[in-house]
């Protein structure tokens, strides 16, 4: 059995925590999780009730407009204020036209994910040490 001496598992990966340090990961996550939400809830029973036509409709393309822009914000961090202001636009868009937004709770994580990303900085790099 091979021992390996305590906190040498930090030393393993620091690609992947310099990568996540450069990227909105928070922001990304919560704006493409309200896209989800907004996405799903036309897709559920709850559609019978409230409007099918055009709040179906409309959640589809806006939530998957949010998904879109959450992947985004993770994956191209220099574009994080444009895209946060067009998620936290998308996501007040959504509360009007796509059942309230996804009963508040799509367009509040779009928002949230909306402003965290537009006031995002990326952090500083640690310089290894040799």
């Amino acid at each position: 059995m091979v021992t390996r001496p305590v906190g040498a598992h930090r030393a393993a990966s620091p690609g992947w925590r310099d990568w996540c340090r450069g990227r909105p990961l928070l922001a990304g996550a919560c704006t493409f999780a309200g896209g989800l939400v907004v996405v799903l809830l036309p897709a559920g029973a709850y559609t019978v009730l409230l409007l099918p036509g055009l709040a179906g409709v409309s959640g589809f393309l806006l939530g998957g407009m949010l998904c879109v822009c959450g992947l985004c914000l993770v994956w191209s961090p220099g574009l994080h204020g444009f895209l946060g202001l067009v998620a936290a636009l998308i996501a007040l868009t959504a509360l009007v036209s796509s059942n309230i937004g996804g009963f508040l709770l799509g367009t509040l994580l779009g928002l949230l994910g909306g402003s965290l990303g537009f006031a995002w900085t990326p952090g500083e790099i640690a310089q290894e040490s040799r």
